[in-house]
């Protein structure tokens, strides 16, 4: 069965391999939310927000999140024309 999986997470919720691939410390971090995206176990996103709430305004750079979600699309379409009778 194909799984495609969302995921955000605060620090202490991570998984420790990413914590370790990624170099992250708590004392720097603990304060970001992060988002996993996973397809059949495979990470294809990790992203952080990298703003604290004051800093979330119309003038930062959130473009990234177009081409997440097309690519989710393209591997639901993909999913769903593999998993045909």
């Amino acid at each position: 069965m194909k799984k495609f999986e969302v995921s955000i997470l605060d620090f202490k919720e991570l998984p420790a391999n990413l914590i370790e691939e990624y170099e992250l410390a708590e004392d720097d971090f603990n304060w970001r939310a992060y988002i996993l995206v996973t397809h059949n176990d495979e990470v294809i996103l990790f992203r952080h927000d990298s703003m604290e709430p004051e800093d979330a305004t119309f003038n930062r750079d959130l473009s990234w999140i177009a081409g997440a979600i097309q690519n989710a699309y393209e591997l639901g379409l993909k999913d769903g024309k593999n998993n045909e009778c």
